[in-house]
């Protein structure tokens, strides 16, 4: 992209996703920010400028990254937007929550060796004995399927094996499959793919987009008004709200053609380095 088509106002609103964008994809162990993105979100706040977390991630995952972002107030929206914590009360401001019932016999249904994760405002991923536990995450304990079926949650996860690894940012294709077998209807549940056997279910007409239109919304600002940042297909939606949408360097191809810039990729610090453009 030429240093032309870049956007030269500052915005009145700044978003960044978390995994593969503010930090690394290393799932197993605790990842952090690096200095440089922590030092540039505080200059986009000391300036008076809002940054809003938006991200795919549960609820507790994302207020622990959130804080060391350095934001101690503001919004969080997780859960692909199904869920949103008003970082500086302390407490959920927003979530929306599904039929677990038939989600979880349609995926029966495409596949019986399938596994369940679902998640309950900030208590741990609740999952079945079969779930991997293979990356760094709040556990709540094993839950019988009987157990999950009876309650509405926030977040499904129906998970497969899985040959693809974290550090990808391409869906995986026995994911994508197990998603296409259960065909879950649009109108009742919205659908995420994710890159490692994962196939997060929410309720419909939510997504990143609606995660962070609301923020916004809380703000005043207006669409055009706000940047966004990300790395992967769930970012899409919010891609196409915002006025100026940053994909990271590592991006697929894809991902990097929806957006209005990229940046260098997440191991370059490539947040900080546009923030810099207007909050140097």
């Amino acid at each position: 992209m030429s240093p032309a088509a870049l956007r030269e106002q500052p915005p009145k609103l700044v978003a960044v996703d978390l995994d593969g964008t503010v930090v690394d994809y290393h799932h197993e162990q605790l990842t952090t920010p690096s200095p440089a993105v922590v030092a540039a979100v505080a200059k986009v706040r000391e300036a008076g400028v809002p940054v809003a977390v938006v991200t795919g991630r549960a609820l507790w995952g994302t207020v622990r990254t959130a804080a060391d972002l350095g934001l101690d107030d503001g919004f969080a929206s997780a859960n692909h937007g199904a869920a949103e914590y008003d970082l500086a009360l302390g407490e959920v401001s927003h979530e929306a929550v599904v039929d677990t019932r038939a989600a979880i016999e349609a995926f029966l249904a495409a596949d019986p060796a399938v596994e369940f994760a679902v998640a309950h405002g900030l208590d741990g991923w609740w999952h079945t004995k079969g779930f991997k536990r293979d990356f760094h995450a709040k556990w709540a304990g094993v839950i019988d399927l009987d157990d999950i079926l009876e309650r509405p949650a926030a977040r499904i996860v129906a998970r497969v094996a899985s040959d693809n690894r974290y550090g990808s940012a391409s869906r995986c294709p026995h994911a994508l499959r197990l998603a296409q077998g259960a065909g879950l209807d649009p109108l009742a549940y919205h659908v995420e793919v994710g890159y490692n056997g994962w196939v997060d279910i929410g309720p419909p007409g939510v997504s990143k987009a609606t995660g962070i239109a609301r923020i916004a919304e809380r703000y005043g600002v207006s669409s055009a008004d706000t940047v966004v940042f990300g790395d992967a297909h769930n970012d899409l939606t919010m891609f196409a709200w915002a006025g100026h949408a940053v994909a990271m360097g590592q991006a697929d191809p894809d991902v990097r053609a929806a957006a209005d810039e990229v940046a260098p990729s997440v191991w370059e610090d490539g947040v900080a380095k546009v923030l810099a453009r207007w909050f140097p």
